[in-house]
Parts: C-alpha cells; sequence; structure tokens
C-alpha cells in the first residue's frame, strides 16, 4: 500500500473529510485489484489519498487496506467515505471504520434502481430529484412520488446510504474562497438578488438568535440563522457554502464579509496550505 505523509496531512487538516474509495481490476496473468482512495480539495478537484495492491474479489485484502488507511488517519478523525455499492470493499467498511459513515454513490445506486425496476424516464428524473433534496421533509415529499416498486428498492437499500439529506453534516468556517467555491457563491449572491429578508425579532424570554430571518425566495419562506449558520432549505448546511437564502440574510443584516459563511476547507489560505508542500 501507498500513501504519502504529505498528502495524508494535508487531507487529515485541510480536506472536505470525505472518501471515495473503491477498487479497480487490472488485466494480466495475475488476478489483481488495485484498491484506491481519493478526496476532493477545496477547489472539487479529485486527489489521490492512498492505493494499493491485492488479489481480487478477496475480503481479507479488502480488509488489510481498509487497516492500513486507518492507521494512516489521525485518531479521532471522522471520514465519511462513499462507494460503489457493487464493490467487495463496501462490506468490509463497516467492521474496520465502525463508528463512521458509509454511502453510495449515486451513479450505482441509480444502476442497481435500473436493473430492478426498469429504465422508464420520469422515474429516473424523479430518482434524481428525490436524491437531490437538501432536507429530510423535501426528501420524503419527493421520495412519495416515486413508483412504489422503485421505493421499495430504494428503502432496502436504505435512506441514509444514498440521499443527500440524511449525508452527516460538517462544519467549520472562515476563509477568502478558492475558485470554484467563490463560482458557487457569485451565482447564488445572483440569484438572491431580488428576495426578501426579513428580520425575527427576539423576545425577551427567547433563546432565539438576533440574527434570525425570513427570506421569501419567491416560491417559499425559509427560516436563516446566521449565527448557526443553518437555513431550513438545508442547502448551507448539506453543501458547506451559504445559500441563496442565507446570502440574502447577510445583506439584509448589512454582513459584507460573505466568505466567512462558507466551510474552512473552500479557503483560498487551507487550499495553498494543502499544496505548499
Amino acid at each position: 500500500m501507498h500513501m504519502c505523509p504529505h498528502v495524508v496531512h494535508a487531507f487529515v487538516s485541510c480536506f472536505l473529510p470525505v472518501l471515495y474509495k473503491g477498487s479497480v481490476h487490472l488485466r494480466g496473468d495475475y488476478l489483481k485489484t488495485m484498491f484506491v482512495a481519493v478526496a476532493k480539495d477545496g477547489n472539487n478537484l479529485t486527489i489521490p489519498i492512498a492505493f494499493g495492491m491485492a488479489v481480487e474479489n478477496n475480503v481479507v485484502s479488502s480488509m488489510w487496506f481498509l487497516m492500513r488507511l486507518k492507521e494512516c488517519l489521525r485518531e479521532g478523525k471522522e471520514v465519511a467515505f462513499i462507494s460503489n455499492m457493487y464493490d467487495v470493499i463496501v462490506s468490509c467498511v463497516d467492521n474496520v471504520f465502525t463508528d463512521f459513515y458509509n454511502g453510495y454513490t449515486c451513479t450505482s445506486v441509480h444502476k442497481y434502481l435500473r436493473t430492478r425496476v426498469g429504465s422508464e424516464r420520469s422515474t429516473e428524473t424523479l430518482f434524481w430529484i428525490t436524491l437531490k433534496s437538501n432536507t429530510m421533509s423535501t426528501f420524503e415529499q419527493k421520495f412519495s412520488r416515486l413508483r412504489i416498486d422503485a421505493r421499495e428498492v430504494l428503502t432496502n437499500i436504505g435512506h441514509p446510504k444514498w440521499a443527500r439529506a440524511y449525508f452527516p453534516n460538517i462544519c467549520s468556517l472562515t476563509g477568502v474562497l478558492t475558485p470554484y467555491a467563490q463560482m458557487v457563491v457569485f451565482r447564488r449572491m445572483q440569484k438572491s438578488v431580488r428576495w426578501q429578508a426579513t428580520q425575527i425579532p427576539q423576545q425577551i424570554s427567547s433563546p432565539v438568535s438576533a440574527y434570525v430571518y425570513e427570506v421569501f425566495d419567491f416560491k417559499t419562506t425559509c427560516v436563516v440563522d446566521l449565527n448557526d449558520r443553518t437555513c431550513s432549505c438545508g442547502k448551507w448546511s448539506s453543501l458547506g457554502i451559504a445559500c441563496g437564502h442565507a446570502i440574502a440574510a447577510a445583506r439584509d443584516s448589512n454582513m459584507h464579509e460573505i466568505v466567512n459563511l462558507v466551510q474552512v476547507y473552500y479557503s483560498a489560505d487551507v487550499f495553498q496550505l494543502v499544496y505548499q508542500t
């Protein structure tokens, strides 16, 4: 197994703690598998973290790779894992990283759904809409519109394995942004420029923050708490970049440093720290 210490340190300290893991089957006289673990940096670029060679479709080899990976990660570091649901390594993750999130790639779930219920276009479209829901309430609303057989297949997989609304939130904020994050924020600033933000008056006996807003986006009204960095739309907590509602609320409160509403993993300083070695 190969893992560069500098890359591991950068991942532990500066990357969004999500690892995409899997295996690649190699051709040749010897049936070998290359295990890989990759992550995404603050500029949305894919970076290899570790790789290793082992016997193809072998549980012992998968366990070996994951144990070595665990040894290299900092003690107490919480990491979410994403993998292809068909990969043999999937069954081993829960045994090694017992308390960590372990989910499936959306494309592998989509492929599995097609094999079970067919490739009806309306079902597939609604699947992707449901998958990208940012709150559980929105997810349940979209999910109820799927065909009964599709709902049964996806329920058997387990919603936390594939639905964005169930993905664990990871918060840590501040910094000047990477080009990717700047692009996302700029688009959301443009989109929300006419949205109406109204501050909710704080009651003397209420624990509610003074920076709580109702934001109307001409379709729905969402509640934003600028202190807690949350929005009822779910997108801010899910993706780590301030949603349009949060930007509208920040604009109304004269908060000019929008960059403070983005996770530290997207900051330019952290991005430079990752690659300085």
